[in-house]
């Protein structure tokens, strides 16, 4: 049997939609996956929950901790967990 061009299957799809989140789709697959999303419900919505998950991940304002922080809660957890 012989591989479409043009269609791709769900997993290739949402394989490209992933790497088209980070920019890393080349236009021939984002074409391909354009194509998908025409006749493909199970693909659209992937696609739109996947633009949701990166929407929210990029407005959110989530503090990490500095290294020196990181290393004296570390410190802490060491020395609580040698007590018991």
């Amino acid at each position: 049997m012989k591989k479409s061009v043009f269609f791709i299957s769900c997993d290739e799809a949402k394989h490209i939609c992933d790497k088209a989140q980070y920019d890393e789709a080349s236009p021939w697959e984002k074409f391909k996956l354009s194509v998908r999303l025409m006749y493909c419900n199970v693909t659209q919505k992937y696609y739109k929950r996947n633009k949701k998950l990166t929407k929210v991940v990029k407005s959110s304002n989530t503090d990490c901790l500095k290294p020196k922080e990181r290393e004296a809660l570390e410190m802490k957890f060491k020395k609580e967990l040698t007590k018991y």
